[in-house]
């Protein structure tokens, strides 16, 4: 079962890199910041007597900002050639909330599962289209992503990890922390916030293929379900 995850396109077994068209591309989070709010909708009517009446209008949906500041020309070909692939807002695909970040008190593994154990597990859900469903463990260079199977309430999460998406070993999930991913959309003309900023010359730096203008924007995700 292949997914497809932000910014790396549709990932496979036992690595931890991905593929957009082909093209192979690494995990790297946002450079300034990742930050995220629930939206809940309530509608509010004052009377006279200064009561008031709410009422529900749809169900709270997150929304994700990710922050880029002045990162070279290759990274944001790579962003747009990801957004591209989804036809701007239309396709949903994975993203991982990084301002989410936890730090597990134990991980255990038994038998294509992974448990790790937490004291708070709010953001997580084993129904399928409620909160996150997902996992990212990340050491700050491999990953491995597991889909929830079970949640004990502010204790442990089993996650199944029979697809193997990602390399990150069991032996190296001491260094790891966790983060929720979600099913999104881009917002609606996704890239039109970047703006160029400096110019970068590829023959005066050591990182091949970074030369040209850097960029500087924000990536906005809708949720696609409730949370």
């Amino acid at each position: 079962m292949s997914i497809s995850l932000f910014p790396i396109g549709t990932v496979a077994s036992q690595v931890s890199t991905g593929l957009v068209e082909g093209v192979s591309y690494n995990m790297w989070e946002p450079n300034a910041r990742c930050h995220s709010n629930e939206i809940h909708t309530i509608l509010t009517t004052s009377f006279q007597d200064q009561t008031m009446l709410t009422r529900k209008k749809a169900a709270p949906h997150l929304v994700i900002n990710y922050e880029y500041d002045n990162i070279f020309d290759k990274e944001y070909r790579q962003i747009e050639h990801f957004v591209y692939t989804k036809d701007d807002g239309l396709t949903s695909f994975y993203t991982v909330d990084w301002s989410k970040a936890q730090n597990p008190s134990v991980v255990a593994s038994i038998t294509n599962k992974w448990r790790v154990t937490v004291d708070n597990t709010r953001l997580y859900s084993e129904v399928t289209n409620y909160k996150a469903n997902k996992i990212l463990l990340w050491n700050g260079s491999k990953w491995k992503l597991g889909d929830i199977t079970k949640v004990n309430t502010n204790a442990t999460i089993a996650l199944d990890m029979t697809y193997h998406r990602g390399s990150l070993k069991y032996s190296e999930t001491g260094a790891a922390l966790m983060y929720p991913v979600y099913e999104v959309f881009f917002s609606q003309n996704a890239l039109s916030g970047f703006k160029t900023t400096e110019y970068v010359d590829d023959e005066n730096i050591s990182t091949t293929g970074s030369g040209g203008y850097m960029r500087s924007g924000v990536l906005t995700f809708l949720s696609k379900y409730k949370v």
